[in-house]
């Protein structure tokens, strides 16, 4: 009876062993990734790796501090991913540092392997707010009387149009004036549609005033410079304001048809605010 006791004592021990031994080497320790690197480009950090062929890795953690949004952050990679990017980055804030490590199926981690580096500048933003006008606000030196009346710029049909005086003669250039009824002070940008393929503006300046009585010289268009003579709707890029306004005259000086006479059928003038991500914080 004392030897079959002790035959199950033992076994029990044994599997008490065996149990233990099983638990110690339930942990996997996930293999490193290699040739970690880190680039920059605006406003964002895009970090690389190479993955070990075969390996226990489950996925990649990326932890660091944002100071934009001012907490630690986590980011995961997947196994089959190479790189990761850190979006919203700040050249503002000098370097960002990132610790690394492979994760393994069993929530097991590989040694921290840590990088850092500055961002690149984030690019500025535009928002873009269109002028409200009525016809009130279009002026010109030189309505056709027969047809195309200038509050034609403003219906949104491109079936109609504004004409500048061709049945009298009215000596060139004839222009366009607008009352922006605000001051820009930032940036602007306009819109057109031409009427057809005719009489269009190939070379034009955009005057600025404060008051309506002193011009001066914003910027001339071109149809080489700015192709401004396209087939269809004329959008200008986004131009920083180098002297406030709050009316603009188109005056065009050249046209396709070679004529003093010039048509469109819409006109759009938008304010443009810059928002500068890399500007200092409010609270700094």
């Amino acid at each position: 009876m004392k030897n079959t006791l002790k035959y199950f004592v033992g076994l029990l021990l044994s599997g008490a062993a065996l149990l233990t031994s099983c638990d110690n080497e339930s942990g996997i320790t996930p293999d490193e990734i290699t040739d970690l690197t880190a680039e920059s480009t605006p406003g964002c950090i895009i970090l690389r790796w190479n993955t070990p062929e075969e390996s226990n890795i489950r996925y990649i953690e990326v932890k660091y501090y944002d100071p934009l949004l001012k907490k630690d952050v986590m980011r995961t990679a997947s196994v089959y991913a190479n790189s990761i990017e850190i979006p919203d980055t700040r050249a503002k804030y000098g370097e960002y540092n990132f610790t690394v490590q492979s994760v393994s199926a069993t929530g097991d981690r590989s040694a921290l392997q840590s990088i850092s580096k500055v961002s690149e500048p984030a690019e500025p933003t535009y928002v873009s707010t269109q002028i409200a006008l009525t016809a009130a606000d279009l002026s010109t030196n030189a309505q056709e009387p027969s047809e195309g009346p200038i509050a034609n710029l403003l219906d949104g049909n491109t079936g109609t149009f504004f004409h500048t005086a061709w049945s009298v003669e009215i000596p060139g250039p004839h222009w366009l004036q607008v009352n922006l009824k605000k001051e820009i002070t930032e940036a602007y940008r306009f819109e057109y549609a031409p009427r057809n393929a005719n009489n269009k503006p190939t070379d034009f300046d955009l005057m600025g005033s404060m008051d309506g009585n002193e011009w001066f010289l914003i910027k001339n268009f071109t149809k080489e410079a700015d192709g401004i003579a396209g087939d269809g709707t004329y959008a200008s890029e986004v131009f920083d304001v180098e002297q406030p306004f709050k009316q603009i005259r188109i005056v065009v000086n050249e046209t396709n048809s070679k004529s003093v006479f010039w048509t469109m059928s819409i006109f759009k003038f938008y304010s443009v605010t810059v928002e500068d991500p890399e500007a200092p914080d409010t609270n700094e």
